[in-house]
């Protein structure tokens, strides 16, 4: 790996540390109207609820399309798309030819920041 897709990883991994940050604090202030409805701790639950927060369906094998994980992780589906091409894909499933991603997966990559 050369210094700049070094830097260029950290930068993507500092926005991405980031957009959870931001997640997070929307779904405390809405959840301080609500009943807590998630197990603390569990990334994956407070995932989906940020999902269900925000508004993004998520199916019952609990899967997100592609626009959608890009919505939660705070990039574009086509940095997800480019991703896929190289040698750093987030892990995904091909329904037909839609792409969809697992909630689980998407919060163990937002929870190491890769």
């Amino acid at each position: 790996m050369t210094t700049v897709d070094g830097a260029r990883l950290d930068l993507e991994i500092a926005a991405t540390a980031k957009r959870l940050a931001e997640l997070l604090e929307q779904r405390a202030a809405i959840a301080a109207d609500a009943e807590p409805a998630v197990q603390a701790g569990n990334p994956a639950d407070e995932l989906r609820q940020i999902a269900r927060d925000l508004g993004i369906p998520v199916c019952s094998q609990g899967t997100v399309s592609e626009r959608d994980a890009a919505r939660l992780l705070g990039r574009s589906a086509l940095t997800l798309r480019n991703r896929r091409l190289t040698d750093q894909p987030i892990p995904f499933e091909r329904v037909g030819r839609t792409v969809r991603y697992r909630i689980d997966v998407l919060a163990k990559h937002l929870r190491n920041g890769t």
